[in-house]
């Protein structure tokens, strides 16, 4: 896990993040602190404690789209890659495998657990395998082209 994570401040301008109450924002930017870099943070007593935060904060967080919960424990941060960019060469993948493998990325980049919804291009493992690729300029022009064939 990282030790630095960066939070833009378009995202603190959010209408998702500002119809948050106080507490649920501070358990958003303590859940962004903790992730792996797959986006995948595990409930804790320690970010639960200090923050006096409980399960209508978490349940506010995924009503508002921003986090999509997998069990009781382990959450995943929906526009995890649009909010961080980690260099290939210090990315360290999950642990939470069995997690990541039921996700799937769309063409904006955020995580979803339906492989039909009908802008999603790739599963997450095989988009991780090809180097998570959203820097490349070209990119933009490929994920179009899957949609549309996939689409018809």
């Amino acid at each position: 896990m990282a030790e630095r994570r960066m939070i833009s401040k378009a995202f603190l301008m959010d209408n998702r993040f500002l119809s948050l109450d106080n507490d649920s924002k501070a358990l958003y930017v303590y859940l962004l602190l903790f992730a792996d870099d797959d986006g995948i943070v595990k409930r804790s007593m320690m970010i639960d404690g200090v923050l006096n935060t409980g399960n209508d904060n978490y349940k506010a967080l995924e009503d508002a789209g921003l986090i999509i919960p997998y069990n009781d424990q382990l959450k995943v941060i929906a526009d995890w890659n649009a909010l961080q960019s980690i260099r290939k060469d210090i990315y360290k993948q999950t642990q939470f495998l069995d997690v990541r493998a039921e996700l799937f990325i769309k063409a904006d980049f955020s995580y979803t657990k339906d492989p039909d919804d009908k802008n999603v291009f790739s599963s997450v493992d095989d988009w991780v395998d090809q180097g998570r690729p959203k820097s490349i300029p070209d990119f933009k022009p490929l994920i179009q082209r899957f949609l549309k064939e996939r689409n018809g």
